[in-house]
């Protein structure tokens, strides 16, 4: 109908070449004449290509990883790739089947560096184009031999703790979530940009909302008493923020509360939620980006790119 060749068809279809406006012109018309759509199962099974990559993130509920699927789709879409998504629900014992499950349907695969070693040594394993986002560990498994986008927990934690002491805050909680490599940390950042301050930490099961709310009376009225509460992301320090208010405590007045992540949901607070952003949108994107050329060339621009933190300062962290 468009009276070219099917090649010059597939390479228009699949991006690999241009062809003058007339040519592309007459091919588009015909598709939409003969509401052509591209079979994905035949057109893999020719060319042992699915144009899918694969992304898995911890939580699904968590802001955080939403923003990081938002950028490594957009940039997936624009290169004409689909994208799957396995959500492990903070649970490790699933991680090796859900992978496995996911590399057999996708071109490459993008992952947390939280993953168990087991997962990580496994998708080594595999050959499967993979890249990894989020702190990775001197000695860890897959340090240096898979690519990475990184940001230093350490560096967002000294940030905010420098702010906390500029602020005169003294007698700080830490809400620790163990079960992260990332925790670790934060806290050292924090000690080590707090050296005068006495820092208690408070060792949470989950990272939620939930969480947050369900440990402020404790973490507030404790005995040790506190002006400073840091959690180990935006979800406790929303979920702390939420029933400090409720309890009638004043912030800042009385303490300050601040996360990690700078989820959209954090400057709505009341008061606004003073954070870390952790490029959570930037970090997707990059890491889609050197996926993308692992699965086109082999090799990827860069073995390892670090991202820098900001600091977001607002008012649940003014002066007492």
């Amino acid at each position: 109908m468009a009276g070219v060749s099917a090649t010059t068809v597939s390479k228009l279809i699949n991006r690999q070449k241009s062809f003058s406006k007339e040519v592309e012109a007459r091919i588009r018309a015909a598709i939409e004449t003969l509401d052509y759509r591209q079979n994905p199962a035949a057109r893999s099974m020719a060319t042992g290509q699915t144009r899918v990559v694969g992304l898995a993130v911890q939580d699904l509920r968590n802001p955080h990883f939403t923003g990081i699927i938002q950028g490594a789709s957009q940039v997936a879409e624009a290169q004409g790739f689909g994208l799957m998504v396995v959500d492990f629900k903070e649970k490790e014992q699933n991680a090796q089947n859900l992978l496995s499950t996911l590399a057999l349907r996708v071109d490459g695969i993008i992952a947390s560096s939280r993953l168990p070693e087991a997962a990580l040594a496994q998708l080594q394993a595999s050959r499967k184009p993979a890249v990894l986002f989020g702190q990775t560990e001197p000695g860890q498994l897959a340090h240096g031999a898979l690519p990475s986008v990184r940001i230093r927990g350490y560096q967002a934690a000294y940030l905010l703790g420098k702010h906390l002491a500029e602020s005169g805050r003294h007698q700080v909680t830490y809400l620790s979530y163990p079960k992260s490599r990332w925790d670790h940390e934060r806290l050292h950042g924090l000690r080590e940009s707090m050296p005068d301050a006495k820092i208690k930490v408070i060792e949470l099961e989950a990272q939620t909302m939930e969480a947050g709310e369900s440990i402020a009376a404790s973490a507030i009225y404790g005995a040790d008493g506190c002006d400073a509460i840091v959690c180990y992301n935006d979800m406790i320090a929303i979920g702390l923020l939420h029933q400090a208010c409720a309890l009638g405590v004043e912030v800042p007045g009385q303490i300050a509360i601040a996360g990690f992540d700078n989820v959209p949901t954090t400057r709505f607070m009341t008061p606004p939620l003073t954070t870390v952003d952790m490029c959570s949108e930037e970090q997707g994107e990059k890491a889609m980006e050197l996926l993308l050329q692992l699965i086109k060339t082999g090799e990827a621009e860069a073995t390892e790119l670090q991202l820098e933190p900001r600091l977001i300062v607002r008012a649940s962290t003014g002066r007492r």
